[in-house]
């Protein structure tokens, strides 16, 4: 089964060298499973052993307002909501996670959905007695989101060119092992692998 080693890791890095981080990519097409079927369907966050990437995210609060404009990252309030297409799109594009305050929850879905729906991003509600941010912000550089909703593929990130060879090995095997879970579940099962760089080409594992 997918049997990827250290060795394949290195060659698709040196066959990719570019002038910047890029990111590696695990994508996997599946056999056996209609998701026509709401109940075979599959949305879940998943944190891998090592990091991923540096999260970007936008936070959508209220009373957390002061303590998450310490942060680096973007803040709206519930006023801001109200915003353009462009403006909805280039937040939807920009941001890796929605950080809300569990109270403006609806209001964000129904301002943001959309935009972020398409481009399978995670809206994470914050509970207003959040004190420290630092541990659930760490937490996202971690995060990987599986989504197999419109067709019976994945595409995710397993972490950057600049992770060890080692490191990219045991989230590519975690992320394997999550998604085989499932997948026996439903009586489906793998049909192909394939891994690859932003620039560089698809290797075959499967």
């Amino acid at each position: 089964m997918a049997d990827l080693t250290v060795q394949d890791i290195k060659k698709l890095k040196d066959e990719s060298k570019r002038g910047f981080k890029e990111t590696i990519d695990l994508a996997i097409s599946i056999q056996g499973l209609d998701v026509k079927k709401p109940e075979n369907r599959m949305r879940e966050a998943i944190r891998l052993p090592n990091k991923v990437k540096d999260a970007q995210v936008c936070f959508i609060v209220d009373g957390l307002y002061g303590i998450a404009t310490e942060t680096k990252f973007k803040v709206l309030s519930k006023n801001d909501l109200d915003f353009k297409k462009r403006e909805g799109r280039n937040l939807a594009r920009d941001s890796d996670f929605f950080a809300i305050e569990s109270p403006l929850m609806p209001a964000a879905a129904k301002a943001l959905g959309k935009y972020i729906g398409p481009r399978n991003k995670q809206m994470i509600p914050l509970l207003p007695t959040t004190k420290d941010l630092k541990p659930f912000l760490e937490g996202l550089d971690f995060t990987v989101q599986l989504n197999i909703t419109k067709s019976p593929t994945v595409q995710i990130p397993i972490g950057k060119t600049t992770l060890k060879d080692e490191q990219i090995l045991e989230n590519y095997n975690y992320v394997l092992e999550k998604i085989k879970g499932k997948l026996e579940s439903k009586k489906a099962q793998i049909k192909t692998i394939y891994i690859k760089t932003t620039m560089g080409k698809p290797m075959k594992v499967m």
